[in-house]
């Protein structure tokens, strides 16, 4: 199945992609098994890097999936493979596109301004920048605030310099990473002040921290062997929550993000404001879109988990 022509703008949707934490053993398997288009996509950008994504991906451990260097390159092939076929099948394109942390890169391999190929080898070095960091300047930790006013946690984090807000997913989700010893800090500072939870993040290193910085300088040499071109659909920064397609402001962002925040609160706000009303999120999907019904609940989110959940939402 297939169309022809170039692909008709969903006026009012915004295509999501996730980041690390959402990865699971066999996503994107349902789309790999029954859509040619997806198999194509996915097996040319394996075949760009020194790992067996497939294998990997579908019949991996736990372990394997988690580590950063695999998870990167696992979760922008997954959803570029899918998208590919999603924009082959059916002939369609988003309004508007964002990406959590590392979804940022998939948004902009979706969007053109990334060639998907140079962007698997991308993320796969940009996972080793991180492993080396961490084994430097690590360890660390990441873990979630919940029930906390934003500010009361950036108050909590302000007395020290190791740990920082690496995310603000939503209006009273807020996550901490730095070093260990730091975020442990910071967590009792938290308990003594509010009645907050927390819940452990599983995610392999403080990314978004101070631990990080030592990444900075591998990733932005990555990246200078990589061309980033306009984008043809309009990005929303998870960093700055502006909407662009410079490709100045995507270099930019890449770069700045391995230490700096991800603000998800401010992406989904912008994405409301310029008109977006359906959110589609691409595998592995359901974590952003619980966040963004957080943050915007009269919105309408649908998760691409099978090829009946595509077809419902675009045929």
């Amino acid at each position: 199945m297939s169309t022809e022509g170039p692909p008709v703008t969903l006026d009012g949707t915004a295509f999501l992609f996730p980041g690390q934490g959402s990865q699971t053993a066999g996503m994107g398997r349902a789309f790999y098994d029954n859509w040619p288009e997806m198999r194509t996509t996915f097996d040319r950008l394996d075949a760009a890097i020194d790992i067996d994504l497939r294998e990997m991906c579908f019949d991996g451990t736990e372990a394997e999936i988690r580590r950063v260097s695999n998870t990167q390159p696992l979760l922008l092939t997954t959803g570029v493979s899918v998208y590919e076929a999603v924009r082959m099948r059916f002939g369609v394109k988003p309004a508007l596109m964002a990406g959590h942390s590392l979804g940022h890169f998939s948004a902009l391999a979706a969007s053109d301004a990334l060639d998907p190929v140079a962007t698997a080898s991308l993320t796969h070095e940009r996972g080793r920048c991180m492993e080396r960091a961490a084994a430097t300047d690590g360890p660390g930790t990441m873990i979630s605030v919940l029930l906390s006013d934003p500010e009361t946690v950036e108050d909590a984090c302000a007395a020290r310099d190791d740990v920082g807000v690496a995310l603000y997913n939503a209006p009273k989700q807020t996550v901490i990473s730095g070093t260990t010893e730091g975020v442990a800090s910071v967590r009792a500072t938290l308990e003594e002040r509010t009645r907050t939870r927390f819940r452990e993040l599983d995610v392999g290193g403080a990314f978004h921290s101070p631990v990080m910085a030592s990444a900075v300088d591998c990733v932005e040499d990555a990246m200078t062997e990589v061309t980033i071109r306009e984008a043809r659909v309009p990005i929303v920064s998870d960093v700055t929550g502006d909407t662009y397609t410079d490709p100045n402001v995507a270099r930019r962002d890449l770069t700045t993000q391995v230490t700096s925040s991800v603000d998800w609160v401010r992406a989904v706000e912008q994405l409301r404001e310029q008109g977006i009303e359906r959110f589609v999120e691409f595998p592995p999907a359901g974590v952003l879109s619980n966040l963004v019904e957080r943050i915007a609940p009269q919105a309408d989110c649908i998760t691409l988990e099978t090829p009946s959940d595509a077809r419902e939402a675009f045929a």
